[in-house]
């Protein structure tokens, strides 16, 4: 080849080095084009018009994906551009969090979030779904599959990743959420990197440091006051809920569904993954070690095996 490229002409060198760069720039563009992120207003019943921020990636079968209290599609890095290889995957920020509108309301309960994702499906035209949720999302999805279950846009499957979807018991701490003015004060006080600094040393396990592009990523969207507002109000909406969680109304979900439990989470136990396994008709429990409360930061590679081997099946 050295002998071949030093016989060329000026010419044939330029035009050989132009088809390289076109087609390297090709799959750059291709690339990027890969992407889509958008903003899509969603009316839900008993709500105003909110917009929600979504990405997609990739091509295949649909997995939708509903992240926790306080995250947004920031926390789906670590696995999102694996799974984008086989499926067409969308990260979706839930009203109030990440680029999602922020609006000084009280429709911030898993039912209201919920409603509104069952109309993102149904505006987005969404088929054959499979919905992915971590923690809040998690019993955000299994509330948009009852409500999707008698149309035409139902579930395909689920993945429930450490979700409070049953009654426990909180941590004193978390019963401050509901001291009348304090959390607004506390939360108006704290710079945002403080705030996602104390979020995740709370759901990481321990000795599991977060990086500080890390803390940037779940701290960038506290810099808008409305975020705030709603990490109050949902985690106020899940502490209320939390009087009356028997799971009953579970049982009529049907579809194949994977729950996802870290073994020593302090958030949500293990034991809440049990019984709601023994509530599911179709429902496996996988079980990781070495993670707290976000197996998607703390054993992404752990998680990703996991899911893989349940969406293949």
């Amino acid at each position: 080849m050295g002998a071949e490229w030093a016989t060329m002409s000026r010419f044939a060198r330029t035009a050989v080095l132009s088809a390289a760069l076109i087609a390297c720039l090709s799959v750059l563009c291709a690339s990027a084009s890969a992407r889509l992120a958008y903003r899509i207003a969603i009316s839900a019943p008993g709500q105003p018009r909110t917009l929600l921020y979504a990405e997609e990636y990739g091509q295949g079968p649909i997995l939708l994906l509903p992240h926790g209290l306080g995250a947004s599609t920031f926390t789906w890095r670590h696995i999102l551009p694996a799974l984008a290889r086989e499926y067409r995957v969308i990260a979706l920020d839930l009203k109030g969090f990440g680029r999602s509108e922020k609006p000084y309301d009280r429709h911030y309960s898993a039912a209201d979030q919920a409603a509104l994702v069952a109309a993102f499906i149904r505006k987005r035209e969404l088929v054959d779904v499979t919905l992915i949720g971590h923690s809040f999302g998690g019993t955000v999805a299994l509330l948009s599959a009852l409500r999707l279950n008698r149309g035409p846009h139902s579930i395909e499957r689920l993945v429930i990743i450490d979700a409070p979807a049953l009654k426990q018991n909180f941590s004193d701490v978390a019963q401050l959420i509901r001291a009348p003015g304090l959390p607004y004060a506390v939360m108006t006080a704290t710079p945002p990197e403080l705030v996602a600094r104390l979020l995740l040393g709370y759901v990481r396990a321990p000795g599991r440091a977060a990086s500080e592009d890390d803390i940037r990523g779940y701290a960038e969207p506290f810099y808008d006051l409305g975020s705030r507002h709603a990490f109050i109000a949902t985690a106020q909406a899940i502490l209320n809920a939390n009087k009356r969680r028997t799971g009953a109304h579970y049982r009529a979900i049907q579809q194949p569904t994977l729950l996802v439990w870290c073994r020593r989470d302090r958030v949500v136990p293990l034991a809440t993954g049990r019984r709601l396994k023994r509530l599911l008709p179709n429902a496996e429990l996988a079980v990781l070690k070495r993670c707290n409360h976000l197996p998607q930061d703390e054993v992404p590679k752990a998680l990703l095996a996991t899911l893989q081997s349940f969406l293949e099946y």
